[in-house]
């Protein structure tokens, strides 16, 4: 596919994500498919909730797409078009019937199952050990630790659709200062284009929100370019831990404190520093632009100096956590409790 029409194809997954969200708003009103009031809430308003549907069909329609056009491998329909469908679909459902916790995670671990089993002989080869086998079982859950990070950071107007962006954007700019021509290029492009569709509509103060469908979907997706992109080695562990800094730093931080503080640490809460200070300020813009400046000028430059200077990779993702880790002891469940 030429340059222009690509742009073109992007053009068109953008537009299609952003006209398809009009469309869904008004059938999620129609059928009451509306985010309800609750303790949880810094809303004070019902708002039509799984718009992550849009995008997320969207992502995948062009995915088997451009398989089928022979433009990216086969394979990566297999990996992302079933995939994301079945996340996508979990999500959905988990939205309109509110799956238990358990069966979520059952599923969830399905999900990165799937994952696995596809890019199994890339990781591992043909003959695994006890170790391999043990790696893997090590791997699965720390994937499906991501995928509830998505799910936490869903907290506030634009946060995740947000974080979605930012990560897509850097990880091209790593791409294009390596010279890659891969098909994760190509992935990335798609999955920024139809995030961006969603954007306006999600940013503060939202209209809609993208629910599960569009966390989950978001939380699977990139647990499956991380697993791509690190066996291709076009892009490094570090960088994605770089890029993830943010919103892995807050979610698990938090995490560990309500472990700590709270006996049913496990349940739904509102005590991320950034749903405390959005509530203290009463304002969703300042916190979510607030942390689109710490990614534009702490974590993007962290993000390449990871690819300019490997050996300075740990230095940088040390770096890109701690004002993150910081922040969150600071005003994550602690202030909660006072």
């Amino acid at each position: 596919m030429s340059n222009n029409n690509l742009l073109i194809f992007l053009f068109m997954v953008y537009l299609i994500s952003s006209i398809g969200t009009v469309y869904y708003q008004k059938l999620a009103i129609k059928f009451n498919i509306l985010a309800s009031l609750n303790f949880r809430t810094l809303h004070q308003k019902p708002t039509p909730m799984g718009g992550g549907i849009v995008f997320s069909v969207t992502f995948i329609v062009s995915v088997v797409l451009l398989g089928f056009l022979g433009i990216i491998q086969k394979d990566l329909v297999t990996i992302f078009g079933f995939g994301c469908t079945f996340a996508l679909i979990l999500g959905y459902v988990d939205d309109i019937i509110s799956i238990s916790s358990l069966k979520k995670f059952l599923l969830q671990f399905g999900l990165v199952f799937w994952i696995m089993y596809c890019f199994d002989d890339a990781i591992f080869g043909q003959h695994k050990s006890l170790i391999d086998y043990i790696v893997w079982f090590v791997i699965s859950l720390l994937l499906v630790w991501l995928i509830n990070v998505y799910n936490f950071i869903d907290g506030i107007d634009g946060m995740a659709i947000l974080g979605a962006i930012l990560i897509s954007s850097t990880l091209l700019l790593t791409l294009l200062l390596t010279n890659s021509n891969s098909d994760l290029k190509i992935l990335l492009l798609v999955l920024l284009a139809s995030c961006s569709g969603f954007l306006f509509f999600n940013w503060p103060k939202a209209s809609i929100f993208m629910g599960d469908a569009g966390s989950i979907f978001l939380g699977f997706c990139f647990s499956a370019l991380i697993i791509y992109s690190v066996t291709l080695k076009e892009i490094s562990l570090l960088t994605w831990l770089v890029v993830f800094g943010y919103y892995l730093s807050d979610t698990s931080i938090t995490t560990l404190i309500r472990v700590c503080l709270v006996k049913k640490w496990y349940g739904t809460h509102r005590s991320h520093a950034y749903q405390n200070l959005a509530r203290i300020k009463n304002n969703h813009f300042i916190v979510t632009v607030g942390v689109l400046f710490y990614h534009l000028i702490w974590l993007l430059p962290l993000a390449i100096l990871t690819v300019l200077k490997p050996n300075l990779g740990l230095i940088a993702v040390t770096l890109a956590y701690l004002p993150s880790i910081i922040l969150t002891i600071k005003f994550g469940p602690l202030f909660s409790r006072e």
